[in-house]
This record gives structure tokens, sequence and C-alpha cells, in this order.
């Protein structure tokens, strides 16, 4: 049992590492670019011919324009402030993000960003929040619930257009 566990770990870390995960860091942001090969837990992932690995310069242009429309995006603040989290786009900085590509169902190449919090402060590790492991830059994260702290939107690449805006709830 414990050699097929050993096994079983070590084909584990080989595949995760095998993907060629690319990490982007800026004084603005860091975040994980995943390949369009990366097999997403948990969901049925698009062909390969309907997928794409973002660029660096993708996804410097897909933050330039966030920073200057998150306001604007978040204004109804869905699941956020008091128990639910922060303001998004008051903190945006201290979120970690992951992306990965997909053209949808236009024809048009969409990149799908996660944001996980990475601001942790004593106040809330004394009500049971713990600060996430780096497991973000190797990994694809979901998270169903943890309000603000965790969420994700899609960047129209050629119209600089960002749509499906979630914020997890609270369970």
């Amino acid at each position: 049992m414990k050699n097929l566990l050993l096994i079983i770990l070590t084909l584990n870390f080989g595949l995760t590492f095998s993907q060629n995960i690319e990490l982007i860091e800026s004084r603005n942001f860091d975040g994980a670019i995943f390949p369009k090969t990366y097999d997403i837990p948990l969901t049925e992932n698009p062909s390969i011919e309907k997928r794409f690995t973002p660029t660096k310069e993708e996804i410097v242009e897909l933050e330039k324009q966030l920073r200057s429309q998150i306001k604007e995006i978040n204004k109804n603040k869905p699941n956020q402030g008091k128990h639910y989290g922060p303001i998004i786009h008051k903190r945006l900085k201290k979120y970690d993000r992951q992306y990965i590509g997909f053209i949808d169902q236009y024809g048009q190449r969409v990149i799908h960003v996660n944001f996980i919090w990475n601001g942790y402060s004593i106040w809330e590790s004394i009500r049971g929040w713990t600060k996430p492991d780096d497991s973000w830059k190797t990994e694809w994260q979901m998270w169903f619930d943890g309000g603000s702290r965790f969420w994700n939107i899609n960047y129209i690449i050629d119209k600089k257009e960002f749509v499906d805006f979630s914020v997890n709830g609270v369970a």
C-alpha cells in the first residue's frame, strides 16, 4: 500500500510540473499562466482546439484594463465587506491570480482569471481564516465559499472587455 501511494504521489508531482505553468510577477500582481494543455480538475475542459496559452503581454494588458475598470465592474460589491471579505477594487493588489485561455462560442479569445486572497491579517487569522499555501502556482484552485477572498472574471482580449464577474458566497 505504501508503495502504491508513493507511485501515485510521484506521478502526480511529475504531471503537475510537466505542464509548464509560467509565473508572472510585477509590483501590482503575481500570477500563474496555465498552458492550453492543462486539465482543470472537476470540469469539462474545452477541446485543445478551443484553448490557448495567454502570453505575458496579454496578461499585462488585461491587468492594465482591470485596474482602470474594476471600480465600475465592482460597483454593486457582491459578497464583500463585513464578514464577506475585502472590498475587491480597494484591495486588488492583494490577490494572487491564475490565468487560462479559451475560445468562446463566438470564436473570441478569452482569458479566465481566478483571484485568490493573499492579504491575510492577524484579525482574519483570529476569525479562522488562514493564508493559502503556494499551490496556486502549480494547481488550478477551486473554492466554493470564502466571500470576496475568492472571485473570478473573464476577459475578452480583442474587445478589452470583462464579463462574467463572479464573487464567491459565504457558507
